[in-house]
């Protein structure tokens, strides 16, 4: 029998959210037994950041079971699969379909509710989302967001996003060593600036990244941290950072930007506040500061509790499922 192909198509080989998750995938596809095949328009290096991931030292061209392209026109045989997240990659996937295969040879990987949102690229994901595709949301938040519009002839299933969040964990004791340290990242919002400086108070102090780092330096940041502030985007499909600071045992500042919402749960896990509300991410500060011991135990406990869902052992099971029952609906679609 023919070897199936997963033909992954990424525009980057940046190490950032959206492109690790397709890189996940494709370690999910090789434990399925398929061979993989990279469509990135980008050049290929061994020393690119994103190799440098133990879990995708793997998903190299010396692997026999992976090739690298460049160009971007698809050779789909008679037991392939094309991979996308970014909604202009579904382009190259369609046309590079031959007639009479089925539309759902195409998975669409949906990791943000930004697809509804008719000003992101031009309106182009929310119209994307009515053509048929088998189409997979990384959470309920997000399948919620997108559901109506899907085609509901094809196949939408939710396969909770997983993440190796192991590398983020630290156990911590009880009670804070002042002065109380705060962590946050200004790549995607200044809220953490504009709280530092808004807050008349030597309790705190502050550190922050600023530009794209290795896990190894978020790491090491969530570690020092006793404090975390989120500065996500006003619609996220997940926001990472949140998670991997719970698992790390940092207590959790948050505003709801959607996605987040699949692990946050204000009051336990975190303090909820309003999307850049600085008044709001001082008063937050400041309750825990005054928060006992126990309870602040309490909601770091409530975080690591929270982490267990999103593993990628469940993803790569649901992953193995969800093209079994695909391999069906197309050997029906097409016979």
């Amino acid at each position: 029998m023919t070897t199936s192909t997963l033909h992954v198509l990424t525009p980057t080989w940046k190490p950032v959210g959206g492109v690790v998750k397709i890189m996940d995938y494709a370690n999910h596809a090789l434990a399925a037994g398929m061979d993989v095949s990279f469509w990135c328009p980008r050049a290929w290096d061994p020393d690119l950041p994103l190799f440098a991931i133990e879990r995708f030292a793997d998903l190299v061209p010396d692997n026999p079971r992976v090739s690298i392209h460049a160009d971007q026109q698809l050779t789909m045989r008679a037991r392939d699969l094309a991979f996308v997240s970014l909604p202009p990659n579904f382009e190259v996937a369609h046309r590079s379909l031959p007639r009479g295969m089925s539309p759902e040879r195409i998975i669409h990987i949906i990791q943000n509710v930004r697809h509804v949102t008719p000003t992101w690229l031009r309106g182009y994901p929310l119209r994307l989302l009515t053509r048929p595709a088998a189409r997979i949301s990384t959470n309920d938040i997000v399948r919620d967001a997108v559901a109506p519009f899907v085609d509901p002839r094809t196949i939408h299933e939710v396969i909770p996003l997983g993440h190796d969040l192991g590398y983020f964990h630290k156990e911590r004791a009880d009670g804070f060593v002042r002065p109380i340290r705060v962590a946050h990242t200004a790549w995607k919002s200044d809220i953490g600036d504009r709280t530092e400086a808004a807050l008349d108070d030597d309790r705190f102090t502050f550190r922050a990244i600023r530009e794209s780092v290795p896990w190894s330096s978020l790491r090491d940041l969530y570690h020092w941290a006793d404090v975390f502030l989120c500065a996500p985007n006003p619609e996220e499909g997940f926001y990472m950072p949140g998670l991997e600071a719970m698992e790390a045992g940092c207590l959790v500042v948050t505003p709801d930007v959607g996605g987040n919402m699949a692990y946050c749960r204000p009051g336990e896990n975190c303090l909820l506040v309003a999307y850049e509300d600085v008044d709001g991410y001082v008063a937050a500060l400041r309750t825990l500061a005054d928060a006992d011991d126990g309870q602040r135990a309490a909601m770091r406990a409530a975080g690591h509790a929270s982490t267990a869902p999103f593993n990628l052992d469940d993803e790569r099971d649901g992953f193995a499922a969800f093209v079994d029952t695909l391999w069906g609906r197309i050997d029906r679609w097409e016979s």
